[in-house]
């Protein structure tokens, strides 16, 4: 018996780092989880290292509404419930500065790290409300210590967390 039995979460970007760490404690905990991955190499090893009994895995981009629906469907149609998503998907600007990036740069960096680390939750949590309000269930955002301070990264990474607050803080 785990702290999770009978329990069913969804875990974008599950493949790697803190999100494969959660996906593997989830299972020890008893729960069923589907993952939202993009990355074709941690499909496969996901694939191929868990119980598809217990881990389904979605091919798509966390950054959609419809990866996110498509992740949810799985989850009520395989587990038949919905009780955690966390949106745990992520990307860091590497620490670049103001001063060492160009403004093409810092345009592109913008799109791509507000794109995953706060439209990719907003999309998660569109798609996954209804089934959490019938389960009563959670929705938790990986955020990091550079949500509460400067020193975490670069300012687009920095800023993205903060903004990630403000959306928890919202919802």
């Amino acid at each position: 018996m785990g702290w999770l039995d009978g329990q069913v979460a969804i875990i974008t970007g599950g493949g790697s780092g803190l999100g494969r760490a959660l996906v593997d404690t989830f299972v020890e905990e008893g729960a069923r989880v589907v993952v939202l991955q993009q990355s074709p190499g941690k499909i496969a090893r996901l694939r191929e290292e868990t119980d598809p009994a217990w881990v389904q895995v979605v091919a798509g981009d966390a950054r959609t509404y419809e990866s996110n629906a498509a992740t949810v469907a799985v989850a009520l149609e395989k587990f038949g419930q919905l009780d955690c998503f966390i949106a745990n998907a992520g990307v860091w600007d590497f620490g670049r500065t103001v001063t060492n990036s160009t403004p093409a740069e810092l345009d592109a960096g913008f799109d791509e790290v507000f794109a995953l680390n706060v439209k990719a939750a907003l999309m998660g949590m569109a798609a996954a409300v209804e089934p959490l309000r019938a389960s009563r269930g959670s929705f938790i955002m990986s955020l990091s210590n550079a949500a509460l301070y400067p020193g975490g990264g670069g300012p687009l990474y920095v800023a993205s967390k903060h903004a990630g607050v403000g959306l928890v803080k919202q919802l």
